[in-house]
């Protein structure tokens, strides 16, 4: 799927790098004993290196990003956790491996139903005034500076806000969209 950057955000994030994958037919599981392995492999691979990974250039530049609207970033918050003994929650298959790849690699990803994305897509520099439902089922308005992705119908997600409610991964997914954003390189 092509994403469109605006030239506006090319500007402000000269070095943003946005990465997309679609996965196809794959049925998302209530339970997978192998994920389960994978899953506790990664929480104690977190335990035991989590100052390597709380003090990663990657978490850097991100927590850079959020702390310009006095938020932090929620990878390291997660990571924070399971290294404090907390586990992986237990979601459908799909969002647990999306959840541990995010972990594991400390990127940012929002997950979407491809069949619910409408049109193509546009990643821009929100405005401020801009609203949608996330996926918790709540409005948010969208802060000056975020970085958004729209499709034909309205905003999908936002880095600060995360994905939205209209195309969230279900039961009934089967066709999934993957969306990584890399906010780095703010001008001044």
């Amino acid at each position: 799927m092509n994403v469109n950057l605006s030239d506006e955000l090319s500007n402000y994030f000269p070095m943003l790098k946005v990465a997309t994958m679609e996965v196809k037919n794959l049925e998302n599981k209530k339970l997978c004993e192998e994920l389960e392995i994978e899953k506790r492999k990664i929480e104690s691979e977190i335990r035991k290196n989590s100052k390597i990974y709380l003090e990663s250039d990657i978490i850097t530049k991100y927590s850079t990003f959020f702390k310009k609207f006095g938020n932090k970033y929620p990878i390291e918050y997660q990571i924070k956790s399971i290294a404090e003994g907390k586990s992986f929650p237990s979601q459908y298959t799909v969002v647990e491996s999306m959840f541990m790849a995010e972990l594991k690699n400390m990127y940012l990803t929002a997950g979407h139903d491809l069949d619910l994305v409408e049109g193509e897509l546009n990643t821009k520099i929100a405005k401020g005034d801009e609203t949608y439902i996330n996926i918790s089922d709540k409005e948010m308005r969208l802060k000056a500076g975020d970085i958004v992705t729209i499709d034909g119908t309205g905003i999908i997600s936002s880095v600060l806000y995360g994905p939205d409610r209209r195309t969230r991964i279900n039961e009934k997914t089967r066709n999934y969209l993957f969306f990584a954003y890399f906010p780095y390189g703010k001008k001044k």
